[in-house]
């Protein structure tokens, strides 16, 4: 563990806290209310509190220094679609006790990293090949602004209705 990855950690900790509390006091009608991204509150909760073990395959490819995962966006715009429409009507109490279960290890998983795997760096094809290092993947769309992002969406979505 250093310095900059138990910072990290805390980071992750404080979206995925600041997720669960949007997902937390969403009424019935907000829970099925539709996000920005065209699916319900209900299937966009679930998939974050799902995506932690697709996520770790970039950051572990990157920690590694590998020579990046192949998937393109159709292959994650798939995954994700397919996702979405099996957790439609996702209840509340699942996807938090999916969050509460998947979350703990990543932030665990990040704390452990060194200040070498989190500067060791690995080309994102889904970044037009971009080399990225671990620790841009952690701050990016990868973890914690995709917990965040999403978040601001069910926020968005459920603005006004209740």
């Amino acid at each position: 563990m250093s310095a900059r990855s138990e910072a990290l950690a805390k980071q992750f900790e404080q979206a995925v806290a600041d997720f669960t509390k949007a997902i937390e006091s969403c009424s019935d009608a907000e829970w099925r209310a539709t996000t920005p991204e065209g699916w319900t509150v209900a299937a966009l909760a679930q998939h974050v509190a799902g995506q932690f073990g697709l996520e770790k395959e970039f950051l572990d490819e990157a920690a590694a220094g590998g020579k990046g995962l192949q998937y393109t966006w159709d292959d994650v715009n798939a995954k994700n679609d397919a996702r979405a429409a099996a957790n439609t009507n996702a209840t509340k109490q699942d996807v938090l006790a999916e969050l509460k279960r998947n979350a703990p290890p990543m932030a665990a998983w990040v704390r452990g990293l060194s200040d070498q795997q989190l500067d060791s760096t690995a080309p994102l094809r889904l970044a037009e090949g971009a080399t990225v290092s671990t620790e841009q993947l952690i701050l990016g769309g990868v973890l914690i602004d995709h917990v965040n992002g999403h978040r601001k969406s069910i926020e968005a979505a459920t603005a006004g209705v209740r």
